[in-house]
């Protein structure tokens, strides 16, 4: 039932799942870590690290690396039957197995909150989709009514 009310022009949208904002501050937030990591570069390879501190932190930076690559090249779609994220863990949720979906969107504040749908998925947990595209997010929005009205809870 909710994949008709999201798919009724069966038209797919797809899109970068931050927008151009967020990138920008993480980039900045990297540049930042970087800039300060090489200013205390001296006092960092004199601190007689022990091995497993080294390995933390080599750990701690490969996490930050990636989630940041992620961040730029992460794509959302959605079509008639599916919501994908690419990500290091790439999501996807069949919009038939969507028991509860909320649109969390705050205007005027995206280079701080990246637009999102969170949903509930039959059998399978909590999902979070990130989008930025205009079409990805009016269907998002168009969702999110859709399984709010599905469900019964907005009765009048």
């Amino acid at each position: 039932m909710q994949s008709d009310s999201v798919g009724e022009d069966s038209e797919s949208a797809n899109g970068a799942a931050f927008p151009r904002p967020v990138k920008v501050l993480a980039s900045l937030l990297v540049a930042a870590l970087v800039f300060w990591g090489i200013r205390a570069a001296d006092q960092i390879a004199g601190a007689g690290w022990s091995t497993s501190a080294a390995l933390f932190m080599a750990v701690t930076l490969g996490v930050i690396a990636l989630c940041y690559y992620w961040i730029l090249h992460s794509r959302t779609s959605i079509d008639a039957t599916t919501i994908r994220q690419t990500w290091l863990w790439p999501k996807e949720v069949a919009l038939a197995d969507i028991t509860q979906a909320k649109f969390i969107f705050v205007p005027y504040m995206g280079w701080l909150i990246a637009p999102r749908l969170i949903v509930r998925a039959r059998g399978r947990g909590l999902f979070v989709f990130h989008a930025a595209d205009e079409k990805v997010l009016q269907k998002f929005a168009h969702l999110s009514l859709g399984a709010v009205a599905a469900s019964g809870a907005a009765t009048s």
